[in-house]
């Protein structure tokens, strides 16, 4: 198969499209979600084939989501989802919208907090496409018999109860669902939820499925598992899976497998990692056309020196940092003057972030005096990153040049500026390591760089088999 649908999960991930990295201006009297944007506004090219939304980050009308405040509750349900997410315009017409139970968010709950009739509800009320029968999530997996050996058997136990309360669900969502779609003369189309501690019980899961009548399944629980151990796993899976039966990865995707996915049956995936790496880890994607790669460099951080964890910082190591601004004034690594005695280390640290904002601006702005800025920004990060301010060992060191020489190659090429995502035009202010709005764009903008390599990599799969064919 040469079709692969990615999927992006609504966790309320929207930014304020009137947001200023520049000059920091935001929308006056800012109303989260009304006056926010979903990554789809603000891109200028669609960054996923569908949204998948959970039942459990939406709620019910008695039970409250982990996302969605009461009021953004009834909008959904009033609404529906196509409105609610804003794809209701005609050039939204082919996002789909898949909806889920949730089961991560309740995996230490003894049952599943859901009935299938609530979960029935969602999917008919939202208008939902595809909708993902309830399950209760099994996270332990043993890659080969000698894991399965060392296995707790408690642990085996709790999974097979796990495992039989899914695949006992599954037979009545599908009825439900059936009757629902008879009644009403709409459809949307229901997937199996295959889980398992072994190969043997995602065998068995999966064939168990396929019984009840499911043509599209989904592989739940591997999100923590290694890459060679996934695909052993659907290696094995599509080996006795009918021809028909489509799997669907749950909340896990790994773009760069996209061609072994093709090959095992795997034609969706939903997974939030390209948006999290991007706020989280300051992870920047730029993608090759012409080699066809996802590269993954690290953007800059400039931390708010004013935030409560830099503040925190500052109580703690107010001594380490005055004998660090002390060495690098003494080594030449800053160039503002900071010999004054007299200036508090709040001073010292304010001055030093205000510094290499203004050296970033400028340089983001002609490209010039890079050595300059480069040499703010270092000495910005070292006052304001614990590793820096406490005895470093060689391994950690290590680390810190690695960063340093990433930091410094991604500055140098100045990626964002020949970006055309819709987020990166607005400059390198709006997408540095640095706070809510920034980090979100960063990851937005990831989105849509994982979507373009999918694509590719399809179109090249398409065209080789069109080529051997003839």
């Amino acid at each position: 198969m040469t079709t692969f649908n990615y999927y992006f999960p609504d966790n309320l991930d929207f930014v304020d499209p009137n947001f200023n990295g520049i000059t920091n201006e935001k929308t006056k009297n800012h109303r989260k979600y009304d006056d926010d944007a979903y990554p789809h506004e603000i891109l200028k090219e669609l960054p996923y084939n569908g949204m998948l939304v959970s039942l459990a980050g939406v709620g019910t009308m008695q039970k409250k989501g982990k996302y969605y405040t009461q009021e953004l509750t009834e909008d959904f349900y009033y609404y529906g989802a196509k409105k609610f997410l804003r794809l209701n315009q005609d050039k939204y017409s082919n996002v789909l919208l898949m909806g889920d139970c949730g089961a991560f968010d309740y995996v230490n709950e003894p049952e599943p907090p859901f009935t299938i009739d609530e979960l029935i509800e969602f999917y008919d009320r939202g208008g939902f496409d595809c909708g993902i029968s309830l399950d209760h999530i099994v996270f332990p997996y043993a890659k080969d018999d000698e894991a399965l050996k060392a296995m707790d058997y408690a642990d085996i136990r709790e999974a097979e109860r796990r495992i039989k309360i899914t695949l006992d669900n599954a037979v009545l969502f599908l009825e439900r669902s059936k009757v629902l779609n008879t009644s009403k003369g709409k459809s949307f189309i229901p997937y199996g939820v295959a889980h398992g501690f072994s190969k043997e019980s995602f065998i068995s899961s999966v064939k168990k499925l396929e019984e009840i009548g499911y043509t599209y399944i989904t592989i739940g629980g591997m999100i923590k598992s290694k890459t060679p151990d996934l695909l052993d796993l659907l290696e094995t899976l599509s080996s006795i899976k009918k021809k028909e039966t489509q799997f669907h990865l749950l909340g896990i995707c790994r773009f760069e497998n996209i061609p072994a996915y093709a090959k095992y049956g795997v034609t969706s995936a939903d997974s939030t990692s390209p948006l999290m790496q991007g706020i989280k880890a300051g992870k920047y994607f730029e993608f090759n056309d012409d080699a066809h790669e996802l590269i993954q460099s690290l953007s800059i951080r400039i931390r708010q020196c004013d935030h409560d964890n830099v503040q925190k910082l500052i109580d703690k190591h107010r001594h380490e940092i005055r004998s660090l601004v002390v060495k690098m004034l003494n080594n030449n690594e800053i160039d503002i003057d900071l010999s004054n005695n007299a200036l508090s280390t709040n001073e010292c640290v304010k001055r030093l972030e205000t510094d290499c904002i203004k050296k970033l601006k400028q340089y983001d702005a002609t490209g010039e005096h890079f050595d300059a800025t480069f040499k703010a920004l270092m000495a910005y990060e070292k006052v304001t990153t614990a590793d820096h301010l406490a005895e470093i060992t060689p391994v950690k060191q290590a680390i810190l040049n690695k960063d340093k020489l990433r930091i410094k190659k991604f500055l140098l090429e100045r990626p964002w500026k020949t970006c055309t995502c819709g987020v990166c035009e607005s400059g390198i202010m709006n997408i540095i390591f640095r706070s809510n709005q920034t980090n979100r764009r960063r990851g937005i903008h990831n989105l849509a760089m994982v979507t373009k390599h999918k694509d590719k990599v399809i179109d090249d799969m398409k065209s080789t088999m069109i080529k051997a064919n003839k």
